[in-house]
């Protein structure tokens, strides 16, 4: 708790994660409940076209990621005042003309405004070069997945009442996060990279350039995601038609895998700050692996819950750690835009896998997918065992004490 109480100590660390849980709050609630049901059910327009809309704005927010980050590594502050203002924009046109014209380029905006919001957080709360970086990541990681997982739930309390009302309330969230932006966020920001060589290129080319970076950690980014998402679309199917739960099972079956993420990552936060890197990600990766096996075999809703329970916990035990493993390879001075390249990368994986895992149900089995994201975690398990992970990053940052 000692990390908590330094970042609520701080007037921009608290204001940053703050900011995050509101537009983790409004972001989850808008696309994933709102939209939905005001889109089908109030309009009129069909599922498919909605779910086109959801899909452009999570595109539009990985593509321009690298470019936010750079941005944010030149001007600052700005940058994620401009981010959230254009959510804003993007929110008061879908509410004041609704279409899916307004809608699907509402999205999009949207995606394009909340770009730079995640880097400037952990720039600002956990940047690289803090000895305790994982433990804070685990504040960071809680308030996201807070936000997160309570704003597609709390949400349906107020459209219950009125559509109008919900999508009010949505707007007045995203206000404050603006107003917290402004009041709480300093405006020296000491931009850096104004010179003649500062480009977005460049910093790629020089990110990619390291080794670290091309034999490890872009196949384990690009292959983690890729065998979580997989197992998206097939979750609900698997659990209504196989495990037999019904819709309030099924949300229970996620809000006890998410509680138990939200609850563990502090404390792999900080186990991640102690333990050998190598050691807490082939024990995470192989405990997700063999969580994913069990649940094959549950039968009923409670032994799901507790498997679900599982596998957020071995979520939280891989999270805090890999990020750890990624903040070696970011240059210091131009934080973001690493940031911002490698979130780019790891959203290329969300992208493809729910489509992998719908042809894999479709022309093989449900059970091939859930091999396929089972024998993935599991090879990473045994590279992070075995691979020497420390040695890559030793000329480049002095190892953590280990235990």
């Amino acid at each position: 708790m000692q990390e908590l109480k330094k970042i609520l100590s701080s007037r921009k660390e608290t204001g940053l994660i703050t900011i995050l849980f509101l537009q983790e709050f409004v972001r989850g609630a808008f696309f994933l409940t709102f939209l939905p049901l005001y889109a089908v059910n109030h309009l009129g327009i069909s599922v498919a076209a909605t779910g086109i809309c959801v899909s452009a704005h999570y595109l539009a927010e990985t593509l321009c990621k690298g470019a936010a980050g750079w941005q944010l590594d030149k001007r600052g502050r700005p940058i994620l005042l401009a981010g959230l203002s254009l959510g804003l924009a993007a929110l008061l046109a879908m509410k004041l003309a609704p279409s899916l014209l307004t809608f699907l380029a509402g999205s999009a905006l949207f995606g394009l405004g909340v770009s730079p919001v995640w880097l400037a957080v952990i720039t600002g709360v956990a940047p690289v070069q803090l000895k305790d970086r994982a433990a804070r990541m685990g504040v960071v990681f809680v308030a996201w997945l807070a936000g997160g997982g309570s704003g597609p739930v709390i949400i349906n309390f107020f459209i219950s009442h009125d559509y109008n009302l919900a999508f009010t309330m949505l707007i007045v969230l995203w206000t404050a996060a603006f107003l917290i932006a402004f009041a709480a966020i300093p405006g020296a920001t000491n931009p850096i990279g104004k010179g003649a060589g500062f480009s977005l290129l460049n910093e790629l080319r020089k990110i990619l350039k390291d080794r670290a970076v091309t034999r490890l950690l872009l196949p384990g980014m690009f292959l983690q995601t890729l065998a979580a998402g997989v197992l998206v679309p097939l979750l609900p199917v698997y659990a209504q038609n196989t495990i037999g739960l019904n819709p309030n099972q099924y949300a229970l079956l996620l809000l006890s895998g998410g509680t138990a993420a939200a609850l563990s990552f502090l404390p792999m936060g900080r186990l991640s700050d102690r333990l050998r890197l190598k050691t807490i990600l082939g024990a995470g990766f192989g405990m997700s692996a063999v969580s994913l096996v069990l649940f094959t075999r549950a039968h009923d809703a409670r032994s799901a819950y507790l498997l679900a329970a599982l596998v957020g916990f071995s979520y939280a035990m891989v999270l805090p750690a890999w990020n750890n493993l990624l903040a070696k390879a970011i240059p210091r001075e131009k934080q973001a835009t690493g940031w911002g390249v490698f979130a780019t990368i790891e959203g290329l994986g969300v992208a493809i896998g729910p489509a992998l895992g719908g042809v894999l149900a479709n022309y093989a089995s449900m059970s091939a997918a859930l091999i396929f994201s089972t024998c993935a975690l599991s090879a990473m398990s045994c590279f992070y065992f075995l691979y020497p992970v420390e040695k890559l990053f030793s000329a480049k940052i002095k190892q953590a004490p280990t235990i």
